[in-house]
């Protein structure tokens, strides 16, 4: 939870961070693909890289889930609730610094000027606003990745609605957002499918039902993943993650197997998104009442590391990528994606680099921003008011005692 920028930090949940990890590792490898062509060592892998967007989903699904979990565990009297300048605060310093400092290395290293539809105005204002989803020229401009960084914020922004009917009925509110974005879906589908649904479909509604799926994931979990974590019910937990991971292979083996009609994974995901949100679910409650060594496959350091770089990662690795191509690294004459050496040797250097990079940036600028306080509202002597940060330490010393329990 700590390495996703959320408010609580639990150690039965580093399961979620295994599965972010994943998620992460699905669109690398994806990417990577698109431009290597490198097929998977096995056959029977091929799907998973050619499928390997829907990682996406996978971190949509995760947000639902923490981002309500502290709401879910006060509601259920399981501590405080976060107030909502802190929950704004928190998302603000997560999202927004590394997001923008992203944007300005693809303008400096002039990556951004040849994307298509350049504009850098428009492209600019449109993606700081966190609107450019809605305007099909400047979907992809920038860095192609950054859509769903769009989809988040406005997510995160309607959360406090989104919220005050979940408390009130968590099932009847999970089912009115998986209808709404099945619906959504459905109606650019009929309306607009050679013009507007692919670009339409990517918008926010199209993806409430997965993090619906998260959101009510974390209400089962509080309401009775203890209890089962300490009866031999935890057994059964081994069961539920396996069908649940059962479930997304054989979804994304039918999705492979549909790639031949066009827009394929739009096409599929109109009734099939669903799907993927209960096979998160499964997966994701299955690990985290399983006993401690079947979590063990999820939570390890080489996942962990991956969650914490997880977001840089996400924003530079297709920059990285296609820089990489663009400059003849490694060095290759002709049509690259036909030399099988080329293919294996970009397939490692592309990644080792997009690693470091994250890592770079997470350790150096994202962390050290996640530990800041929320800035508070003074008043000074003569009578201003002034923005101030106080330390966690310097508040910490002031904060009265906890109550002896």
């Amino acid at each position: 939870m700590a390495a996703s920028g959320t408010m609580f930090e639990e150690r039965r949940l580093g399961v979620l961070d295994g599965l972010r990890g994943i998620a992460v590792l699905l669109v690398l490898w994806y990417h990577v693909w698109e431009i290597s062509w490198l097929p998977a060592p096995f056959t029977w892998l091929e799907f998973v890289p050619e499928t390997g967007f829907v990682g996406v989903l996978l971190f949509f699904y995760l947000s639902g889930f923490v981002i309500s979990y502290p709401f879910v565990r006060a509601r259920d009297g399981h501590g405080k609730p976060p107030t909502w300048g802190r929950f704004a605060w928190r998302r603000f310093t997560k999202i927004v610094p590394s997001y923008v400092l992203s944007i300005a290395v693809a303008y400096a290293i002039g990556y951004a000027q040849i994307q298509p539809f350049a504009s850098p105005a428009p492209d600019l204002l449109s993606h700081l606003l966190f609107v450019h989803t809605w305007f099909p020229q400047r979907f992809g401009t920038i860095n192609g990745v950054l859509w769903t960084l769009a989809v988040e914020v406005e997510f995160y922004c309607i959360f406090p609605l989104v919220w005050w009917l979940f408390r009130r009925g968590p099932w009847p509110t999970a089912a009115g957002m998986i209808l709404l974005a099945w619906a959504w879906r459905a109606w650019w589908a009929h309306c607009c499918y050679s013009t507007f649904f692919p670009s339409y479909e990517e918008n926010l509604p199209g993806y409430l039902d997965v993090f619906a799926f998260g959101m009510i994931s974390s209400h089962l979990f509080v309401r009775y993943g203890d209890r089962l974590r300490t009866t031999a019910w935890r057994y059964a937990g081994i069961a539920v993650a396996a069908a649940g991971v059962a479930l997304l292979v054989l979804l994304l083996q039918r999705l492979f197997d549909f790639r031949a009609v066009d827009q394929w994974a739009g096409v599929w995901q109109i009734n099939k998104r669903p799907l993927l949100g209960l096979g998160f679910a499964l997966t994701a409650l299955g690990f985290l009442v399983a006993p401690q060594w079947w979590q063990s496959l999820l939570v390890n350091p080489p996942l962990r590391f991956l969650a914490v770089i997880s977001y840089n990662l996400y924003l530079y690795h297709q920059i990285v990528a296609r820089e990489l191509l663009r400059r003849h690294i490694p060095p290759f004459v002709g049509d690259p994606q036909y030399d099988p050496v080329w293919q294996v040797r970009f397939t490692v250097v592309a990644p080792t680099v997009a690693i470091l990079q994250a890592a770079l940036v997470t350790y150096l600028v994202e962390r050290p921003l996640l530990r800041l306080p929320p800035p508070r509202l003074v008043r000074r002597s003569d009578g201003a008011l002034r923005i101030a940060w106080t330390s966690s330490a310097n508040a910490a010393t002031r904060s009265p005692k906890p109550r002896s329990r």
